[in-house]
C-alpha cells in the first residue's frame, strides 16, 4: 500500500469514525427515552465508530517513522478492525432492507383492507 493511500484511509476513517460515534451518543441518549432497548442502535454505531477509530490508529502507526517494526501486527489490525465495520454495516443493511420488505407487504394488505371496505 502506498504512503499517500494509507495517509488518505487514516485521514477519512478518523473523520467518519468520529462523526459516526458523535452520532451514536446522540442516538443512544435519545434511545434512552424510548426505554433501554431505544438505546441499542445508538451503542451499536458507537462500536461501529469506534472500529473505524481503531483502524485509523493502525494505519497512523503504520505511517510513523519507525513504524516498520511490526507491520504484519498493524496491517492485520488495520483489516481486522475495517472488517468487523463492514460486516456490522453489512448486518444492519440486511435487516433494514429485510423490514423494508415487511413494511411494504403490511401497507400493501393495509390498503388492501381500506379499500375493499369502500
Amino acid at each position: 500500500m502506498r504512503r499517500e493511500q494509507l495517509q488518505e484511509l487514516s485521514k477519512w476513517t478518523g473523520f467518519v469514525g468520529i462523526v459516526t460515534i458523535i452520532f451514536g451518543v446522540i442516538a443512544t441518549i435519545f434511545g434512552l427515552f424510548q426505554f433501554v432497548i431505544g438505546a441499542i442502535p445508538g451503542i451499536v454505531t458507537i462500536v461501529v465508530g469506534v472500529k473505524l477509530r481503531n483502524a485509523k490508529k493502525a494505519a497512523d502507526r503504520m505511517l510513523r517513522p519507525g513504524g516498520e517494526e511490526n507491520p504484519e501486527a498493524d496491517t492485520y489490525d488495520l483489516f481486522e478492525n475495517l472488517n468487523s465495520y463492514f460486516k456490522i454495516q453489512g448486518i444492519l443493511l440486511i435487516i433494514y432492507l429485510v423490514l423494508l420488505g415487511i413494511s411494504i407487504i403490511a401497507g400493501i394488505a393495509l390498503m388492501g383492507t381500506v379499500f375493499s371496505s369502500f
